[in-house]
């Protein structure tokens, strides 16, 4: 018998977060533009479309890894395919702080598992735990580096 799949928004910040519509420097033109990008444009990021997106991959994954890959997929879309973006299982150790350009985080719970979202500009990553799209995901514009490849540096598009 399949267990039902929740995600849940974990804080109140998160919360106020995906209420409140964000207006983000554009960082390239659309797809197929033959025209430069204009200087002081802007990417709509909708926090509340990204949420549910999320919320919406939870429900829909019949299992772990499809989950952080479908989350992942989703934040990135959302996003308008202008940030990097990781998704995360928090129990796992990690170091996001030399992630930059933050534009928006948040945490969803899935079968009793919090994972972080994470879209932002560009900056290191590091996965100190487990690998393997059952722990975490990424995309983006990115170099791996190590032996074990768990490091992870971003740039812009």
């Amino acid at each position: 018998m399949r267990r039902a799949k929740q995600a849940v928004v974990a804080s109140a910040v998160g919360l106020a977060m995906l209420a409140t519509p964000l207006a983000l420097p554009n960082l390239g033109g659309s797809a197929g533009s033959a025209e430069a990008a204009e200087v002081g444009g802007d990417v709509a990021i909708d926090p509340v479309a990204i949420g549910q997106a999320i919320a919406d991959a939870a429900k829909t994954a019949d299992n772990r890894s499809g989950f952080v890959k479908g989350a992942m997929e989703k934040a990135f879309f959302e996003s308008g395919q202008q940030y990097n973006v990781i998704v995360m299982n928090l129990s796992q150790g990690y170091n996001s702080d030399q992630l930059q350009g933050v534009q928006y985080f948040d945490t969803v719970d899935y079968d009793g598992i919090t994972f972080g979202v994470w879209i932002f500009e560009e900056g290191t990553f590091i996965n100190e735990g487990d690998g393997g799209y059952d722990n975490w995901a990424f995309r983006g514009w990115f170099e791996r580096t190590g032996d074990d490849e768990k490091t992870v540096n971003f740039h812009r598009p």
